[in-house]
């Protein structure tokens, strides 16, 4: 007896073994073009907020993920809505038509590796109404991605200056001024012991630009030579900046006859330094009196030395032309 193989009937319909399924549906997500599909392609922004100092560039990045060309993309940089246009590239250029006034001659687009995907957009001169939500979007026709953050935009202000305002509730007043700090600054008087000190006043106001100036005032009665220093502090960068006065112990009121002779000098001295200049100024103007007196009687001498010259070359003019009519010499020629 001899035994035929025998081969199944691939006629006859029956279940294909899961294999087959397997490998069906790894060959179709492997197939061109799928990678392209909105469910896989993201795109990529900054992680994290970014900080931005007053009146220097940032720049923003976004990618796609995995890399695609975006050349022919359209990519639109926003402010909190994609309505809000920052910058716009479309159909292989750069359109400013749609672009927001505030933003109009600061932004650059910087594309070089636009083929992998990858665009950078640098904004110049940041301004604290810059502050906010940011994203940008790629679009193509087969997807429309977006990535969204946030800007923090911070001012880092002018030094404290510190001037003396004077003498007020029994102690000396100063007062501390400073500009350009975002967002709001925090102020700070501290004696020298490094303990702090009530403020009298403060005030602060923002100006045209977004940008806020303090000026903060305190009243001093401390040991002598106190040192007291103004600090001014961001809280957003966690930097602040600071100026520190001594202020010498005659300037400190207190019950020492000598301190009591020392304001009371202080005080005249104004009323002393005013008197002196008037009466610099009475002689001053009494000497100009006497050279203007003198120069005028100089000119009239030189007028009378004139005239009497002038008759003298007459009178002596007329005596020779007699001499020479009557044919003899002038008497001053004999």
């Amino acid at each position: 007896m001899v035994d035929f193989p025998v081969f199944p009937d691939f006629c006859q319909r029956g279940p294909l073994p899961s294999s087959v399924f397997f490998l069906t549906h790894l060959l179709l997500l492997l197939q061109p073009g799928k990678l392209n599909s909105e469910e896989e392609v993201r795109v990529v922004g900054p992680g994290e907020p970014i900080l931005a100092l007053v009146g220097e560039e940032v720049e923003f990045s976004c990618h796609l993920s995995p890399n695609l060309d975006a050349e022919d993309m359209e990519i639109r940089w926003f402010r909190s809505q994609t309505s809000d246009v920052v910058h716009l590239y479309q159909g292989r250029q750069e359109l400013y038509s749609q672009q927001m006034a505030q933003f109009q001659n600061r932004t650059k687009l910087i594309k070089d590796y636009i083929m992998d995907g990858s665009v950078n957009l640098r904004l110049h001169g940041v301004i604290p109404a810059d502050e906010g939500l940011y994203g940008c979007r790629f679009l193509s026709s087969s997807f429309s991605k977006e990535a969204v953050w946030e800007l923090e935009v911070a001012g880092l202000g002018s030094d404290p200056r510190i001037s003396l305002e004077g003498f007020k509730k029994g102690g000396v007043q100063l007062r501390c001024s400073s500009s350009g700090w975002y967002p709001k600054p925090q102020a700070q008087w501290k004696d020298h012991k490094g303990q702090c000190l009530p403020p009298d006043t403060e005030t602060i106001v923002q100006d045209a630009q977004g940008l806020f100036n303090l000026e903060t005032s305190v009243v001093v009665q401390g040991d002598a030579h106190s040192n007291v220093s103004c600090s001014i502090q961001n809280s957003l960068l966690l930097q602040k900046k600071e100026f520190t006065i001594q202020i010498a112990d005659a300037f400190l009121p207190g019950g020492s006859p000598w301190k009591r002779a020392f304001f009371g000098t202080l005080v005249a001295l104004p009323l002393l330094l005013a008197l002196l200049m008037t009466l610099a100024l009475y002689f001053f103007q009494k000497q100009r009196r006497c050279q203007e007196k003198l120069r005028k009687q100089a000119e009239k001498d030189k007028e009378r030395l004139t005239a009497e010259l002038g008759k003298f070359w007459l009178l002596q003019t007329g005596e020779g032309l007699k001499a020479r009519l009557s044919g003899e010499q002038p008497s001053n020629m004999q």
